[in-house]
């Protein structure tokens, strides 16, 4: 009985060992369990916080990437703005420059219109020059041919005579030389006269006596020395277009512009057809 009892004993006390023992496991293993569950919860939460730092990153960079498509959107429409408008500046100024060009052409036209002009009335000059000699002042003014000779040549002393003298047929005749050998000049005779009196005579005034010296002169042109009359007209300035006290007679060789601007005009079709 005794053995029965120790060996009962023997096994409560082993069991009881055995039980304190897993137990102690046992704690310690949910004491493990518990750290690892806080680790866990722990690094949770930093995931949590990381992954939604990671979002808010990502959702700024979509702000920032739809942003750049934008400006970069605008920037491709005002490139395309630019191209267009430095396209039609290009185009404005080929417009101008051909447009200068062509406006250079014709001044340069005019020019040589105008250069050979002179040369015809410098020809002009010279030729009256060599044949009418010291027997008149000869000049150009403006394009234009002047040739003035005193009164008293063409009318005598008699400063109220609008008859051709003597003195000046041989005047007169030198002058015609020139005229009948370039046909294409036009003439105009302008009388200058300023008498003082005119009583005894069929004369109204200077208006009068100037207008018909002028005449005799185209007159005599005409009559005597054969120039054609289509080409001349006469002019009576009085004691108004005299630029001395001693009066004379102006001899008017005519630019003629409207030969002028033909020759423009020819220079310039000749232009275009280069």
């Amino acid at each position: 009985m005794k053995n029965i009892i120790l060996l009962a004993s023997v096994l409560l006390i082993s069991t009881t060992s055995v039980y304190s023992q897993k137990k102690k496991d046992l704690l310690d293993e949910i004491s493990k369990l518990r750290k690892e569950l806080k680790t866990t919860k722990g690094e949770l939460s930093d995931s949590k916080n990381k992954e939604k730092a990671t979002l808010t990153q990502v959702a700024t960079m979509e702000a920032q990437v739809k942003d750049l498509k934008e400006t970069n959107a605008t920037l491709l429409s005002n490139m395309s703005n630019f191209t267009e408008l430095s396209n039609q500046k290009a185009k404005n100024l080929e417009t101008s420059l051909t447009s200068l060009q062509e406006k250079d052409r014709q001044l340069k036209n005019i020019n040589d219109a105008i250069s050979k002009s002179d040369s015809l009335k410098l020809v002009s000059l010279t030729a009256f020059k060599n044949t009418i000699g010291g027997d008149a002042k000869i000049a150009v003014q403006n394009g234009t041919v002047f040739i003035t000779v005193g009164n008293t040549l063409l009318f005598g002393d008699d400063d109220k005579s609008y008859v051709i003298s003597d003195k000046a047929k041989g005047f007169l005749n030198k002058v015609s030389t020139v005229l009948n050998a370039k046909t294409d000049l036009k003439i105009i005779v302008e009388g200058n006269s300023n008498a003082l009196s005119f009583k005894g005579k069929s004369i109204s005034d200077n208006w009068d006596l100037s207008a018909m010296q002028a005449a005799a002169v185209v007159r005599a042109l005409q009559n005597d020395y054969k120039v054609d009359p289509k080409r001349m007209d006469v002019l009576g300035k009085s004691e108004y277009g005299s630029q001395s006290i001693e009066t004379s007679t102006r001899i008017i060789i005519d630019p003629k512009f409207d030969e002028f601007y033909a020759l423009v005009k020819e220079n310039m079709k000749n232009a275009s057809q280069k």
